[in-house]
């Protein structure tokens, strides 16, 4: 699925979302919103490098990933530590979709009837909406917490 316009898309999205916590600074992307359980940047992305590599390596290709989402909502630390770590989850996504066929069937999980968990098409596409989702969050929270009009 090297090619796949979906998967294309879910990195594009990842890209635009690195540059987004790129441009802040440790302060700023490390600052939550007075909002009831808002995260800050850095939890956002953080939380997104690990669903997006979660999906892809674990529920597609049956890879363990080692996952501690609860951990992503309370990562804080450097920006450039960050972006080195995005850049990488990236890279490695970029491998995973390489991996991947057309129509590939995912192995059912325990409570999971969606219509979309069973093809790798599907799960591309909820990876895809997640991405969309906690980009436009990630946007908000930037704005939000900078100095920005």
């Amino acid at each position: 699925m090297k090619d796949s316009m979906v998967g294309r898309f879910c990195l594009a999205k990842l890209d635009e979302m690195i540059e987004v916590v790129s441009a802040l600074d440790d302060e700023t992307a490390n600052t939550v919103p007075d909002l009831p359980d808002a995260n800050s940047a850095y939890q956002i992305l953080s939380h997104c490098l690990g669903m997006a590599r979660q999906w892809t390596a674990e529920h597609v290709l049956d890879e363990s990933t080692g996952r501690d989402r609860a951990a992503e909502f309370r990562a804080q630390g450097e920006v450039a530590d960050l972006v080195a770590r995005a850049r990488m989850s990236r890279d490695q996504i970029a491998g995973d979709l390489a991996r991947m066929e057309p129509g590939m069937q995912v192995p059912g999980r325990p409570g999971a009837d969606s219509f979309w968990s069973h093809d790798v098409e599907g799960i591309l596409l909820h990876v895809l909406e997640e991405l969309c989702q906690h980009l436009g969050h990630l946007e908000i929270t930037r704005d939000l917490v900078s100095d920005r009009p």
